[in-house]
């Protein structure tokens, strides 16, 4: 059975539970070893998904200035020299 993939936020937040976990200092060092080693895949895992975001806004921004320099062109072209 696969297991359902937490979005960024589930993510987030479980990590955000894990730095509690240590700030309280309560974890033996097992326990310690187990959590930052969860932590770190997690961290690893909102990275790459905030890379994935960071790449698709970029291609937006892409697609949107080169459809602004089209439509710079297209009016630069329509306008009639006196």
């Amino acid at each position: 059975m696969m297991k359902d993939k937490k979005t960024f936020q589930e993510q987030f937040k479980a990590l955000q539970k894990i730095v509690e976990e240590f700030e309280k200092g309560n974890l033996d060092l097992d326990a310690s070893l187990a959590k930052f080693e969860e932590g770190l895949a997690l961290a690893a895992e909102c990275k790459t998904y905030l890379n994935d975001v960071e790449n698709k806004v970029l291609e937006i921004k892409k697609k949107f200035d080169t459809l602004m320099s089209n439509n710079e062109q297209v009016k630069s072209s329509d306008e009639i020299p006196f």
